[in-house]
Parts: C-alpha cells; sequence; structure tokens
C-alpha cells in the first residue's frame, strides 16, 4: 500500500483496494475510524451468518422420496456443498470485508505517523 505524500488532511488515493480490481478509493483521515468501525459490524454480521449456515442451512428430506431426496441434495450443495454454493461466497465476502477493514486501520496508523512526523519537522 503506497503512503500518500501529501499531509493527512487532504486525503488519499488507497490503490488495490479490495473489491475493485485496480481501482482506488479517497479516503478521507478523520474517516478512516467510522469506516473501520462499519467494516467490523459488517464483520460480525457476516459472521453469524455464516455460523447459520454451517449449522442450520442444510436440509433433509422432507417426504423421504427420491424426489424430495433429489432437491435436499441440490439444495445442500448449492448452500454448503463447497465451490460456487453460498456459504462460500459469504466466506469470500467477509475476507474482504477484513482485508478492507485492515487496509484502512493500516492506512490510518501510517497517515498518524505522518502527521506526527509532520508536526516533528515543523516544530523543530
Amino acid at each position: 500500500m503506497a503512503v500518500p505524500s501529501t499531509g493527512p488532511s487532504e486525503g488519499s488515493s488507497i490503490p488495490g483496494a479490495p473489491g475493485v480490481s485496480g481501482g482506488s478509493a479517497q479516503i478521507e483521515p478523520t474517516a478512516i475510524p467510522r469506516l473501520v468501525n462499519a467494516l467490523q459490524d459488517s464483520l460480525d454480521q457476516v459472521g453469524l451468518q455464516i455460523e447459520h449456515a454451517i449449522t442450520e442451512l442444510r436440509i433433509r428430506p422432507w417426504a423421504g422420496d427420491p424426489v424430495s431426496t433429489e432437491a435436499a441434495e441440490q439444495f445442500n450443495e448449492r448452500s454448503v456443498g463447497g465451490g460456487e454454493d453460498a456459504l462460500t461466497a459469504l466466506c469470500g465476502y467477509r475476507d474482504q470485508l477484513q482485508a478492507a477493514a485492515d487496509a484502512l486501520a493500516q492506512a490510518g496508523l501510517e497517515y498518524h505517523q505522518i502527521d506526527q512526523d509532520s508536526a516533528t519537522g515543523l516544530g523543530g
């Protein structure tokens, strides 16, 4: 992640923002803590959905006949079966949220360090 050459009060473009191939995002340094908190809240909600998917999403054949058995197998495969199922998508989304939160937190630390370095330089 590139550290901007401008001061923290001017905002920055973060290259390769998660979920945006080759894109960037303009981030105002004062907004970083709120953004990280919002991402953490989303991570908590996605985590609950993943937990529910793991423990409660599978279904059993309701009629015990070949048709309901096939329907249950297909539902379970698309829900938690691996590959392109819903659980895999939720886990991927969680990973992107975590990467974004981590990148923003790191950017916040770098902005703070730049601000401290600038203040030290101005002070003598």
